[in-house]
């Protein structure tokens, strides 16, 4: 009688991989972004807002011409105080519930100060802890962040995308677009206006005297968060971090002080009354 041949035995190598072929794999590990993978493309928006509950800060450098995985500057004291008083930082904390936003400025003089958007009202403190006042529109933050969490990228589009790249050991989306096309924040735009009632011809760059003629951009390839931006006047770097347990609530200062103004408007905007009117109940 023939005897049946059986097949060869599977080696324990092999066997080890025809099981993890079969173990599932989650659409996020299946997507995991590589920086050698560049058929991975940004999700819409390509940038993507912070979340409902969240805290990042931006630092600020005017090196510019540094490498892109360059640190942030950090001058010495005397070089620090000869230094005109810039901004070195900011500090967002976002409470969309509340319709909050913190905002903690550090400056280079090592000087630092709080102000509050509270449902769009801009406070700010006077100088000696003089109590509040309302920053002005046209000069405030809350104008640009009542249209996004980002407003100096408002001009990243997914023509601008260059591809994946490694940046900060992380994989990044990159995006580029020359100074001139960029999309100006609010205060860029004002002065743009400004300076072409004497010169039509004026442009960006000729105004505002970059020192590189494009601007580039790194989002995070998971989250798609801000990564680092330098648009040849500042490099600015963001950091995300976790968000303190406590609802973001303004200092209760603020919120007699909006109380009173408030008030003071209805009462200010309120028509007099006109003639037949009812009296008011008692």
């Amino acid at each position: 009688m023939m005897k049946r041949k059986h097949p060869p035995a599977i080696s324990a190598h092999l066997a080890a991989l025809a099981l993890l072929s079969l173990w599932p794999v989650s659409p996020a590990e299946a997507q995991a972004p590589s920086a050698t993978n560049p058929q991975l493309v940004p999700r819409q928006p390509p940038v993507s807002p912070a979340p409902a509950r969240s805290e990042w800060t931006v630092r600020m450098s005017t090196d510019v011409l540094a490498s892109a995985e360059a640190e942030e500057e950090r001058p010495g004291a005397a070089e620090a105080a000869a230094q005109q008083r810039t901004v070195r930082a900011i500090q967002f904390s976002k409470d969309a519930n509340s319709k909050a936003y913190r905002l903690r400025t550090r400056f280079s003089d090592g000087g630092s100060e709080e102000e509050w958007i509270v449902s769009g009202s801009h406070v700010a403190e006077r100088a000696g802890k003089r109590g509040y006042y309302i920053v002005g529109n046209e000069t405030s933050i809350a104008r640009d962040l009542s249209r996004a969490d980002f407003p100096e990228l408002a001009w990243v589009e997914m023509s601008h995308y260059r591809g994946v790249k490694t940046h900060r050991g992380k994989p990044a989306f990159h995006f580029t677009i020359p100074f001139d096309d960029k999309r100006l924040t609010g205060d860029q735009a004002q002065i743009m206006d400004f300076m072409r009632r004497s010169d039509p011809k004026a442009t960006p760059t000729k105004v505002f005297k970059p020192k590189l003629a494009e601007v580039s951009l790194y989002v995070d390839a998971v989250t798609q968060l801000p990564m680092t931006c330098n648009d040849g006047l500042l490099v600015r770097r963001y950091t995300f971090q976790q968000p303190a347990e406590e609802r973001l609530q303004p200092p209760a200062a603020i919120v007699d002080f909006l109380k009173i103004r408030n008030e003071a408007l209805r009462i200010r905007l309120t028509p007099p009354a006109g003639p037949g009117a009812a009296a008011a109940p008692k």
